[in-house]
This record gives C-alpha cells, structure tokens and sequence, in this order.
C-alpha cells in the first residue's frame, strides 16, 4: 500500500510554501505599524494642541520661525533705493539711457521754439520707446500738448486719455485735467452757444478759456453726431457731445481732488438738464452733492436737483418714487439754505409735489372703483381723507365712500365707525370742487419758466 504522505502533488508544495511567506510578511507588516503607531498619536496630539499655525510660514511663526521665509530684510523700495544712490532702472540704465535723455532735451528744445509738428514726431518716438519710464510720461502729456496748440482737440483728448490710463499718479494730472475742461467747454460751446455761454465755473481757474475758433452753427455734424465732420480738425468726427461729456468724466475721475472736478460734474449735469433728460442730470447732482460738500455748486445742485427731480415724475401710473425724493430734497433745501433767493418758490414746489401725491393716492381709488371692489375703494378712501384733508381729491373721496354700503364694510376694522364719523353731504363742499389756491399751477424754479434753467448757474 502506497503511503499518502510521501505522494503529495509538488503544485501543493509550492502553494503552501507562498502561504507561510506571506504570513511571514503580514507579520512583518503587524509589527512595523506596532513601532510607529505611538509616534503617529504623539504627532497628531501635538497638532491638536499647538493649531495648524505651526505648520504654516505665516508671520515667521510655528516651524518655519527660524527660516525666516517672508522676510523683507533684503528688500528696497524705489525712495530708498533712490536715497541711497543707486540706480533707477525706471529713469536710468537700460531703459532710459543717456541717448534716451538727448532725446528728450531736443524734444524739449523744439517744443519750447513751438515747433510743434516737429517736437510731437520726436516725443511719440520717445514714448514708444520708453513706456515705462518718466520720460514716457512726459512724452505723452507733451504728445497732448503738441495736439492742443494745434488746436487737434480730439487727438490732445485721446492723448491725455492714454497718460491717465498707463500712468494714474501722473504729475501732470492738473495740467491735463485743466486741458480737457478747456476742450469740453470749446466743444459745448460750439453744439449750444445759447446756453453753455452762460455757464460759470468757481474754481478760479483764470487760465481755463475757450479757444477763438467756434465752427459755425450751420454744420449739420454739429447737431447730429451720426454725421461725420472733416472739415474742422478742432472736433472730432463723430459726436462731438459726447467726446465733450467724456472729457468732463475724465477730469472728475481721474483728479477728483482737483479745482475742476465739481465744475466738471455740474457741467455736465447741467447739460442733460438742458436736453430734459432729468434722470442723468440728478444722477450728477447726486454725485456733486454727496461728494463735493464744501463746493460753491452746492445750493445750486440742491435747488436744481430737487427740481429735475420733480419734472423727472411723469404721471401717477408711474413710479412715485421720485415725488418723495424731490419733497425731501426741497425741505433739505430749505434747511440747509435759508437765505436761498428760490425759497419762496421751493415752497410753492412743495405745494404742488403735495398735490401731485394726493392725486396718486385718488388714482388707487378710481383703480379699485372700476374695478368694482367697494372694501378696497373704502381702504383707499381713508387713506385720502386722512392724509390729504385739505386738497379736493379728500372732498372727492368723502363723497366716493358715502356710497358704500355700510354692510359692505362692516367686516373692516375702523372702517364702519369712519364712515359715521363723516360730516353729512350738506355741510361739505360739492362733489366736484374747483381748483383750490393750493392747486392752482405754480411756476418752476426758473423764474422765466423754462423747464431747464441753466442760465442760474
């Protein structure tokens, strides 16, 4: 008989044999997470208690405190570096060398001979190479100046434009600034001589003077601005408005501390008061109001906005927002000015803005009579007599209630005892009054009556 034992198939024996090895290395295994695991707790307690801070290189704190990895020991700023001597890579060296200078010089040289044509070719080479320098700033404020005793307006605007936007602390911002006013208000002057002729400016500004040439009124591309203009090189082609109202941005963006800014923004508010678009022109005198409290404009851009606020209300089926707006303006107005030579007829506005909410208030309850909704028309009836006893529409909605039935209302809190408490018919007015003095219609705060008095300024 054959021994079972001493027949095993050697496919087993090889089997068996990975079996024990890998029971040998899970062992191993076992026993390598044994003699790490308390090192792994410790590290994880420490965490716990000390925050993630220490293992950030934050303020030169936690673990990093000793490489010092934000230190700014090693670093100049350009005044210190300038203090000390050494070099501006910005005005010398590599980009802008002693070449660059001569440049500049003869540049200068041309510009003051007025040699204009000349100086602007040699100051936009020097612009174009060195852009990041002080010579490139200069370059193109001289560029802007070139175009302006030429009397290239639009060329000297976008020229300025440009040393705004790629240098904003410029030196020459005042410079520039009184440049695009002038610009503006030639480029006014030519699309409304009538009313922009009239307007002043308080910033003592004695060199702020508008050119000799004034195109003649007869050039359709003055009143249209789709039309194009190449005849006069002093507007631009296209739009000659609304390049002047770029210029006036300009100025109050860019210099909003300067002495032009508040006449910048009330001349251009009072340019779209004179084109009855009363929403941009209060937008303006908002911005003047709220950010210019010490200018002269001030009463001036509190009685004019208050009064484009008023005629920027188109009806009651519209939003009344603008009422509310223009009554608490005129009552600041009145407080805030108490020598106004407008304050009697701010209080004749008032007068009628009050009127004006009357009559809104009357319109829900004609709204809810056609519309056949007796408890509503009663709610609103209230809201009229309460509120606005003195005017006709409270007469007109006393008589608008007496027609309700009482059994209609009796539901409505206050409603029934209010109805009684009317006086009877008899001893009011007739139903349908006329026009109180209060009613009556009042002039605007123009003395003239125009709608847009720009001449105040």
């Amino acid at each position: 008989m054959t021994n079972r034992r001493t027949l095993t198939n050697p496919t087993e024996s090889v089997a068996s044999s990975e079996v024990i090895e890998a029971c040998g290395q899970g062992t191993s295994v076992r026993t390598t997470l044994r003699a790490w695991l308390p090192a792994v707790l410790l590290v994880s307690a420490f965490v716990l208690m000390t925050g993630c801070r220490s293992f950030r290189p934050s303020d030169g704190e936690g673990l990093f405190a000793k490489n010092n990895l934000l230190s700014t020991k090693g670093i100049r700023g350009p005044l210190e570096r300038a203090l000390s001597g050494e070099d501006d890579v910005l005005t010398r060296g590599a980009r802008y060398s002693e070449a660059g200078q001569r440049q500049a010089e003869a540049a200068r040289k041309l510009f003051d001979e007025k040699k204009y044509p000349e100086a602007l070719k040699r100051y936009k080479a020097i612009a174009q190479k060195y852009p990041e320098s002080s010579a490139g700033e200069e370059a193109w404020f001289r560029v802007g100046e070139c175009h302006f005793a030429m009397q290239e307006f639009p060329a000297a605007q976008d020229a300025y434009d440009k040393l705004f936007v790629d240098y904003p602390s410029t030196k020459y911002v005042a410079d520039a600034s009184r440049r695009l006013f002038t610009i503006a208000r030639a480029w006014l002057e030519i699309t409304d001589p009538a009313g922009q002729s009239q307007i002043k400016t308080v910033s003592q500004e004695n060199e702020i003077e508008a050119p000799e040439s004034v195109s003649s009124s007869r050039d359709p591309s003055v009143k249209y601005g789709l039309i194009p203009n190449f005849l006069d090189k002093t507007r631009p082609i296209f739009d000659t408005k609304g390049r002047a109202r770029n210029a006036l941005k300009s100025i109050w963006l860019n210099d909003p501390t300067g002495p032009l800014a508040d006449d910048a923004l009330m001349l251009t508010a009072a340019y779209y008061m004179r084109r009855d678009n009363y929403v941009e022109a209060d937008r303006y005198f908002d911005i003047l109001r709220k950010e210019y409290p010490d200018s002269p404009h001030l009463e001036d851009a509190f009685v004019l906005g208050s009064h484009v606020k008023q005629l920027s209300y188109r009806g009651p089926f519209y939003d009344g927002t603008s009422l509310v707006s223009a009554s608490n303006l005129k009552e600041r107005t009145l407080q805030l000015f108490p020598n106004s030579k407008d304050r009697q007829q701010i209080r004749k506005d008032l007068q009628r803005l009050h009127l004006l909410e009357a009559q809104r208030a009357w319109s829900r309850v004609d709204f809810y009579r056609r519309k056949d909704n007796p408890r509503a028309v009663a709610i609103k009836c209230m809201q009229v007599i309460t509120e606005f006893p003195e005017t006709r529409y409270a007469e007109m909605a006393r008589t608008e209630i007496r027609r309700i039935n009482p059994a209609v209302v009796k539901s409505l809190p206050g409603v029934a005892e209010f109805m009684q408490s009317l006086p009877a018919a008899s001893e009011s007015a007739t139903d349908t009054p006329g026009l109180s003095p209060l009613e009556a219609p009042v002039k605007s705060v123009s003395a003239s009556g125009d709608r847009s008095p720009v001449s105040r300024l």
